[in-house]
């Protein structure tokens, strides 16, 4: 979703002192800057001889945008999960190559107390508003406010564009503001932010690194409270390389990997990775113990699927995306074309087609 003139972040060129470490206090908590970046308040951020109408008018331009992706995308993609999947309280929901795209695996299993979402981009710092000067507030509400819109318009995440624009030496640090103001904007209270890291033993554990230090918030755990029934949740945001040739060099993620595999797993807008040979750890992990995949055409193979899980067929398929086109899902689509019953799917999701949008549901064989 983020492209070079659309992030969601802060250029650091606009200087390193804007985005500062837990070490230094700052004079909001973490859920107020959630909403504050979620144009859901405008109070207590105008600062010494900010400009208080360009403030308000940033929190009044975001609420149609986000409108609008509520009315495209969201209601409709709550109400056919409410209906087709078989969500429970209090489990854990797995989406790997998820970007910051909190919002979509919440519309599918609002009821979960747990979401792991894994991406190569970089966590990084909460930001320090109540430290930037009015300039460069107002033009990091300008930058935030053309990503709600591009978020509204597509409902997913540009891979390339989160990798040229986001990392400890892109212009960007990382996406934890965006996820902090994706929860405001769900329904959750942001209690608190943390730097995390996988321990030796594939287990999460607050990293102990130096709080200053930008390599300490790769990773982050948000806790959140859902504000309609005051249960805890937790989102962990964790920056991994899944490819084969990074986990079989670093047993600890691996092992995490293969944890979290164990869980209900989502997907979508994913480049087709897992169909290449050199994802093939994530994939086998997925295969022999996810319970549940939900997913896109671009998620696992469906020739693989069907043989261990039980699958229905949602939208329409009969080609990829442009960019991978030779060969990919060629099984998927001619199930597409054979199969009597194909369900609707009421609202759009991954990259737009010329056939619509597809989902597939699978559930593991007995």
């Amino acid at each position: 979703m983020l492209t070079r003139t659309t992030t969601f972040l802060l250029p650091l060129a606009l200087g390193a002192t804007l985005l500062l470490g837990a070490a230094t206090a700052s004079a909001h908590t973490p859920d107020e800057t959630a909403r504050f970046l979620a144009g859901m308040t405008t109070d207590g951020f105008s600062g010494e001889g900010a400009d208080q109408k360009r403030i308000e008018a940033y929190a009044k331009d975001v609420a149609p945008k986000w409108a609008k992706y509520w009315k495209r995308i969201a209601t409709p993609m709550m109400s056919w999960a409410a209906e087709e999947l078989k969500g429970t309280a209090d489990e854990t929901i797995f989406y790997p190559f998820s970007g910051p795209d909190f919002p979509t695996v919440v519309q599918l299993y609002p009821d979960a107390s747990r979401y792991i979402l894994v991406a190569l981009q970089t966590g990084g710092h909460v930001p320090r508003l109540d430290a930037m000067n009015p300039k460069h507030l107002r033009l990091y509400l300008d930058i935030f406010k053309r990503g709600f819109s591009d978020f509204a318009r597509r409902g997913y995440f540009r891979t390339d564009d989160l990798k040229a624009d986001t990392g400890h030496e892109r212009t960007v640090e990382g996406i934890t503001p965006v996820l902090m103001a994706f929860a405001a904007r769900m329904g959750y209270t942001v209690d608190a932010v943390t730097a995390m890291r996988i321990g030796a033993g594939g287990e999460l554990e607050p990293h102990p690194g130096p709080a200053d230090a930008v390599e300490t918030w790769d990773s982050v755990r948000l806790a959140l409270t859902r504000t309609s029934d005051g249960k805890s949740v937790t989102l962990d945001y964790l920056h991994l390389d899944l490819s084969d040739s990074y986990l079989d060099k670093h047993e600890e993620a691996k092992t995490f990997l293969t944890a979290a595999a164990a869980h209900t797993t989502f997907t979508k807008a994913a480049s087709h990775l897992m169909q290449k040979p050199f994802f093939s750890v994530i994939r086998d992990a997925l295969l022999e113990r996810a319970p549940v995949i939900v997913q896109d055409e671009t998620g696992l193979d469906y020739k693989d699927l069907v043989k261990r899980f039980d699958v229905t067929l949602y939208g329409d398929f009969e080609r990829a995306y442009h960019l991978w086109t030779e060969g990919v899902q060629r099984e998927l689509a001619t199930a597409y074309k054979e199969t009597k019953g194909v369900k609707k799917l009421p609202f759009r999701v991954g990259y737009s087609k010329d056939a619509g949008s597809c989902m597939q549901v699978a559930t593991r064989k007995p």
